[in-house]
């Protein structure tokens, strides 16, 4: 029970950092490292997984709650983790690089505006 309370903890904390981190110009690793968040948990035994996608990331990041949590209030507005092509299963590295600036996925074809942490 411990070890699932420790990741909800961490989970949850992942979540607040994520607001600071745009401004602070760290990487995604740079937050979960020092969150204590070894690398292993997003990339595997012996980076078994040099790319995580939303496989690895839906373990702390459950994509309907985040989609829920950025629904925009305003009904004309878009939000980024609820596509119209891609549901809720947009993969998380296509805009969310942990070891590089994130960037705005959808801004290949469209003007929303996202701003990626």
């Amino acid at each position: 029970m411990t070890r699932f309370l420790n990741a909800v903890l961490i989970c949850v904390l992942a979540s607040a950092s994520s607001l600071a981190l745009a401004a602070s110009g760290k990487t995604l690793a740079d937050v979960h490292k020092a969150m204590n968040i070894p690398c292993e948990s997003c990339h595997g035994a012996n980076n078994a997984v040099p790319e995580p996608g939303i496989k690895e990331c839906s373990r702390c990041h459950d994509p309907a709650k985040l989609a829920e949590k950025t629904e925009p209030s305003d009904p004309t507005k878009h939000n980024p983790h609820r596509s119209p092509h891609y549901g809720i299963q947009l993969d998380c590295v296509n805009c969310h690089h942990g070891h590089e600036e994130s960037e705005d996925y959808c801004a290949q074809c469209h003007n929303f505006g996202f701003k990626v942490p």
